[in-house]
């Protein structure tokens, strides 16, 4: 690749005490606890809005929370759902775990404004300036023109690892031959019979009647790539359901022409789906996809090495750590790399294998915040430090909370001593997440 060089006088245009990349809900978790901690911070997103997968993608449900003993999102976690389970009951609907999306921006858009961070939004990490394993700026872009921000601390929470990786941080990416799972267009449904659906069965890949009419589907040639993966359509108002469904393989997050052809490719196959269910699934004789997701819905991309790997090990022996910063127990959710009922099969067997019982769940060490090689910075997210099969339980938004609000404290506290996040005192550390209602044993 030819490479260029530009020398340009890029000035700096904020500081903060921390800057966060990345507005999805492990950043602003961290944002939030953070500020509330004391910390001048600095949130910065290329998207128009927070929330990142959670509501630019259209995710339509939260994951557990709970162990059926403990509420394991505690604290920052809590907070968001019970605002939201407010906003739903002014329109008399029962949420649950649902996420309707403009409900949570409006969630978050208050969360960040009441603890006093400071958003920005349209605004793109390009480049940072790392000297000595430390990171002095970061280089953004934004519609006013390329600027700097400088602060003693940073956190990547792009999901993706992207700061991490500009650092020079070491990282994993997908599977042992690179491969990653699926990406999904989430869909905006309008005009479902919700009684009839309800009737006819909420369908999934878990149900029999439904693989059925995929196989049918298949074979006549109405869809085109023979998923059988099929996660369902999700209620989350009394108007308005969202669509987990579409499988586009082989998208690699990193890359914009990977990224392109699979948005494309997704948008074709909602047109395919909803021909699909108006004919064969009760209730959406009258329905129709009225919007999709802002971004492609990522489910796996790089993992950034820290001084800790969190491992299947770790998870299975449901393992404490004198570190850790919270606990979860959702089980290894890695959707097939590749179409067909076989791999499906598969996945639901390692799924139901790698389930924690009622009140268990495994010990997140806060040393997989920590990159490797770069002093101050953290990482929160889908792109903390573990294997493959821990990521695939800690990649959903209540892990993403537990991991932000654990950055975010550490943060806080490492800005107030004048010192780098590996330094800090975890027992303090700890500490002060249970006073904000963290859970642990």
């Amino acid at each position: 690749m030819e490479q260029l060089t530009i020398h340009r006088n890029i000035p700096v245009k904020y500081t903060a005490d921390l800057c966060i990349a990345g507005a999805g809900p492990a950043g602003i978790a961290a944002a939030v606890t953070a500020a509330r901690r004391g910390a001048r911070v600095l949130l910065i997103d290329h998207l128009a809005m927070p929330g990142g997968m959670s509501t630019a993608a259209l995710v339509p449900v939260f994951m557990p929370c709970s162990d059926g003993v403990n509420f394991l999102a505690a604290g920052f976690g809590n907070e968001v759902i019970d605002r939201l389970q407010k906003f739903a009951a002014r329109r008399n609907f029962d949420s649950g775990l649902a996420i309707n999306a403009e409900h949570l921006k409006r969630v978050y858009d208050d969360l960040l404004a009441e603890s006093g961070v400071e958003p920005l939004y349209y605004t793109r990490l390009i480049d940072a300036v790392v000297e000595s394993g430390r990171i002095e700026a970061l280089l953004c872009n934004s519609p006013s023109g390329n600027f700097a921000i400088k602060a003693p601390i940073f956190i990547d929470a792009t999901g993706d690892g992207t700061l991490s990786v500009i650092a020079g941080a070491p990282f994993e990416f997908g599977g042992e031959n690179g491969e990653v799972m699926p990406s999904t267009l989430c869909s905006l449904w309008a005009g479902i019979d919700f009684a009839a659906y309800r009737a006819g069965g909420a369908f999934s890949h878990n149900d029999d009647k439904m693989l059925a009419k995929l196989e049918e589907a298949f074979q006549r040639g109405e869809l085109s790539v023979p998923d059988f993966h099929h996660t369902g359509v999700f209620r989350v108002s009394n108007v308005a359901a969202v669509g987990n469904i579409t499988h586009v393989f082989d998208v690699d997050a990193t890359d914009e022409r990977s990224l392109t052809r699979g948005v494309i490719e997704n948008r074709r196959l909602l047109a395919e789906y909803e021909e699909f269910y108006r004919r064969q699934v009760a209730g959406f004789a009258e329905a129709e996809i009225v919007g999709s997701g802002s971004v492609l819905g990522i489910r796996e991309s790089r993992r950034i090495l820290g001084d800790y790997v969190l491992n299947r090990d770790d998870y299975e022996a449901r393992r404490d750590f004198p570190d850790e910063i919270g606990r979860y127990n959702f089980p290894a959710d890695i959707h097939p790399p590749r179409p067909g009922k076989e791999e499906v099969i598969a996945h639901k067997k390692l799924f139901r294998s790698f389930c924690c019982g009622k009140g268990e769940s495994y010990g997140i060490p806060y040393r997989i915040l920590l990159p490797r090689g770069v002093e101050n910075l953290l990482t929160c997210g889908r792109c903390v430090s573990c294997d493959r099969h821990v990521m695939a339980s800690l990649r959903v938004i209540p892990g993403c909370y537990i991991t932000g609000q654990g950055a975010g404290m550490a943060a806080a506290l490492a800005a107030a001593a004048g010192t780098v996040p590996r330094k800090i005192d975890t027992a303090a550390l700890r500490k002060e997440l249970r006073g904000i209602g963290a859970f642990f044993h």
